[in-house]
């Protein structure tokens, strides 16, 4: 069997792996393994050899290194073909030890909320700044928020084994809002929100623009949720949040400022 494994190993990088290394790469195969650190390997043939191993597997492409002593693995099982774990996947094990989140249009796709698959561009929101970079067959992006933007709309969806964190369905449309430029622009940000308000946790969508949402995010989202049939009673407590600015502003910034002008939520609806 051993002798099978070794050779059968020619696939990484046209080079064999050693006993040792299919011994390794074999039990992060049974444990399910997606990514293991230094110390991992260390604990497994000892602290003087980690180094030379872990790089000899990066070497081999058994691992692809991603920082700080953390290895993404490549699956032993797909050693018959040329497999590699999602983007998703490695920006996760990239990030596991620290807050962060996937979301932009890669999460609108996931959840549904457009017809296009985004999946070659992600973006990812940490809590400090980030070079981009590749992983696996797309190109991620990070954005730097601040501590409290990763308190709420943060779900959990397994993908290829690995729990992935990424915005949910509210706080993607949110995010729409708080970063336009991720979405192709605010009036793109309404016309995904006005077209989904109906699918959404109303409820849910309210505490999350109150608790973190800039006021004019909520006066755009006061005017949609009103036109939705929302109760002024229901939308008091995100009308008082919009009030904290005087700002006159339209709902959509990219067209002529022309239209009915809506006075509870100081908002020209130029927007249809």
């Amino acid at each position: 069997m051993g002798k099978i494994a070794v050779f059968d190993a020619q696939i990484y990088n046209a080079t064999p792996l050693s006993r040792r290394e299919v011994r390794l790469l074999s039990g992060w195969e049974r444990e399910r393994r997606l990514f293991v650190t230094i110390q991992d390997i260390r604990k497994l043939v000892g602290g003087a050899a980690g180094a030379d191993v872990a790089r000899q597997l990066v070497r081999k492409r058994a691992l692809q290194r991603l920082r700080g002593g953390s290895y993404l693995v490549r699956p032993f099982r797909a050693l018959v073909r040329a497999a590699a774990p999602s983007t998703p996947v490695a920006v996760e094990a990239l990030l596991h030890d620290e807050s962060h989140y996937l979301g932009g249009l890669w999460a609108l796709s996931f959840h549904g909320l457009s017809e296009q698959s985004y999946a070659s561009l992600l973006d990812a929101f940490v809590t400090h700044r980030l070079a981009p970079r590749r992983l696996g067959a797309g190109r991620v992006r990070f954005h730097a928020l601040s501590k409290s933007a990763f308190g709420y709309g943060i779900a959990t969806s397994e993908i290829e084994g690995m729990p992935v964190h990424l915005s949910d369905r509210e706080r993607t449309v949110l995010d729409a809002f708080a970063h336009p430029r991720l979405f192709g622009g605010l009036g793109r940000a309404v016309e995904i929100a006005g077209a989904h308000l109906r699918e959404l946790d109303r409820k849910r969508l309210l505490q999350y623009a109150i608790a973190g949402s800039r006021p004019s995010t909520c006066q755009r989202l006061g005017v949609l949720l009103e036109r939705s049939g929302v109760s002024a009673r229901t939308l008091a407590p995100l009308r008082a949040r919009a009030r904290q600015t005087g700002s006159l502003l339209s709902m959509n910034p990219d067209v002529r400022r022309a239209g009915r002008v809506n006075r509870r939520w100081n908002v020209v609806e130029n927007d249809r």
